[in-house]
C-alpha cells in the first residue's frame, strides 16, 4: 500500500460516542435516514455498559462525512420532547 492509497481511504473518524449499544445504534439508524453510512466501534469489553476508564461505543463515519453526522446528531434545540406534558 502506497501513502497515495492512504489518502485515497483515510481512517474512519468517531463522531459520536455512547454507553449502549441500544443509543448507538440508533444514532446509526438516524444517520442512515440521512443517507451517511456508518460503523459502530465497540469499546466496552465484555459487559453491556462501560465502566470507569472504557470508553464505550462510538458511531464512526467517513472523514468526509463527519461534519454533517454531527450536524445530524447534534441535539435540537427546539425538540421539546424533554418537556414534561402540560
Amino acid at each position: 500500500m502506497t501513502s497515495e492509497d492512504a489518502d485515497a481511504h483515510p481512517e474512519p473518524e468517531a463522531v459520536a460516542s455512547y454507553a449502549t449499544e441500544g443509543e448507538a445504534e440508533v444514532a446509526q439508524a438516524k444517520l442512515r435516514a440521512f443517507g451517511v453510512e456508518s460503523a459502530l466501534d465497540d469499546q466496552v469489553e465484555g459487559g453491556i455498559v462501560p465502566i470507569e476508564g472504557e470508553d464505550g461505543i462510538f458511531v464512526e463515519v467517513r472523514a468526509e462525512d463527519a461534519a454533517d453526522a454531527r450536524a445530524i446528531l447534534e441535539p435540537d434545540e427546539t425538540d421539546e420532547s424533554d418537556d414534561p406534558p402540560n
